[in-house]
């Protein structure tokens, strides 16, 4: 038997529960309309395995209070009920009602862009990266120095927002970076300094589709809006793609996969753009339950050069005030999602930001809660801003055809990072400090081998091959 914590009053609790005993559509009306309920997991990480299999739809948790957030409707309790599950319904009111209108549609986000390229054209561009499956445009802004140059000799970092289209709060962050950058460019020191040295780019709102089914139909839509069913499109990246039943074949379901790996063209479109850019670090901005996840999603998977991972993400969660780790250790396995498939194919270092906690959920009151989350998430991005400038190595590869590089550890010859040189011959290697073995390969042939010793700043080096 699985206990739950009751954060209603008892008296509407046992309101709530004989009513849905006797009328169940009363709460949930057609699929459209679902209730957000409470489950409080003994075996924590059980419990989410078996939702997960049960193909429920996890909203949140609360990893240090075992608590678990999902949504369902008559189907799902019924089903919950009948393994055992004891559910505390904790929103009822309001099921119809939407979100606060101060949080952004796809027009508005489009609006706003153009806005800051037009006040800020020097150091920002728009840039359409791809369409939705509605033929909605999917828009990026590039800002740095000379936002209408390629700079390659710069490294660039991504932050983007909303695979999932009831998270709203997160496009407020990606709009508090731009509005940050751009306007403080002139007068902070530490902001030109970012900004003349990286290309930074950023994606407030990748499932428009799926934003605007959310404001107009169903408050709770997760996915794209592929054929009325949707995909997710945080379950639709190639890599891992149906890989650890970490998501779901089902149409129905909330993690929904798709019919075959990038599918959809909001996956596309972003992988497009990482292929293009390069970025040495992603942020992807998710809601809510106050975590911060990096490779790999699969149980027991992890990353090559965890290590150095592990300890970036950990600072971030420190400086957040959030738990870090895998999907798989802090919640389920998660197959098919965007950080895995930049890591894998592109060796970014990649992280998920799970904004807000439990009692924000998706849709926090705007006034209330959105300055106080960007502001709180400041220092996360910021820190990845700083951490580009070392400790790491970063030059150009002469002669460059196909180019990969072996980073291994001196002291014990362990394989750290397998690292695919740009198309340019530019290359950006994040380290810990110490001592490096770099192997420069082409057609499986170690061409030059090169020790470094990489300290607190960024170490500059090309390689003429």
């Amino acid at each position: 038997m699985k206990y739950t914590t009751f954060i209603l009053s008892y008296f509407c609790c046992i309101l709530i529960s004989l009513s849905f005993a006797n009328h169940p559509s009363t709460f949930y009306g057609d699929s459209h309309q679902k209730l957000r309920a409470l489950i409080k997991a003994g075996d924590f990480q059980k419990t989410l395995r078996q939702l997960t299999l049960l193909d429920i739809d996890i909203a949140g948790v609360d990893v240090s209070r075992n608590l678990i957030d999902v949504l369902i409707g008559d189907e799902e309790f019924k089903r919950l009920s009948s393994f055992g599950f004891i559910l505390s319904i904790i929103e009822v009111k309001g099921v119809s009602a939407f979100p606060d209108e101060k949080y952004k549609n796809p027009q508005e986000i489009e609006s706003i862009l153009r806005s800051y390229t037009k006040k800020y054209p020097k150091i920002s561009k728009i840039v359409k990266i791809g369409e939705s499956v509605e033929k909605r445009a999917i828009w990026a802004i590039k800002i740095s120095d000379n936002s209408d140059l390629k700079e390659p000799q710069e490294p660039s970092i991504l932050f983007n927002s909303m695979h999932h289209a009831r998270e709203i709060m997160t496009p407020e962050v990606s709009l508090d970076i731009i509005d940050y950058l751009l306007s403080n460019y002139k007068n902070d020191q530490r902001v030109q300094s970012w900004v003349d040295s990286t290309e930074i780019w950023i994606v407030p709102m990748l499932n428009v589709d799926g934003n605007a089914k959310m404001w107009n139909e169903d408050k709770w839509w997760r996915k794209n809006n592929r054929g009325g069913y949707g995909v997710d499109l945080n379950r639709n990246y190639p890599e891992g793609w149906k890989k650890c039943r970490g998501s779901s074949g089902r149409q129905s379901s909330s993690t929904y996969r798709g019919d075959a790996p990038a599918s959809e063209p909001e996956t596309r479109a972003l992988m497009g753009l990482v292929k293009m850019i390069r970025p040495v670090f992603n942020i992807s901005y998710h809601s809510y339950s106050e975590l911060v996840i990096y490779p790999k999603g699969c149980r027991p998977q992890r990353a090559v050069n965890q290590d150095l991972i592990e300890s970036i993400g950990k600072t971030i969660a420190s400086k957040l005030d959030y738990t870090p780790g895998t999907a798989w250790e802090l919640l389920y396995n998660a197959d098919g999602g965007d950080i895995d498939w930049m890591y894998e194919a592109y060796q970014v270092i990649p992280y998920v930001i799970e904004l807000n906690s439990r009692r924000e959920g998706f849709h926090p009151d705007f006034d209330q809660w959105r300055d106080k989350t960007v502001k709180r998430n400041r220092v996360g991005w910021q820190y990845l801003l700083d951490r580009l400038k070392g400790p790491g190595i970063r030059g150009r590869v002469k002669n460059n055809d196909n180019t990969f590089i072996f980073v291994k550890r001196v002291i014990d010859n362990e394989l750290l990072q397998t690292y695919k040189v740009q198309a340019n011959g530019y290359y950006h290697l994040i380290l810990a400090p110490g001592v490096y073995q770099l192997e420069f390969s082409k057609d499986k042939n170690i061409i030059k081998k090169e020790k470094v010793s990489i300290k607190q700043s960024l170490m500059e080096m090309n390689i003429a091959l």
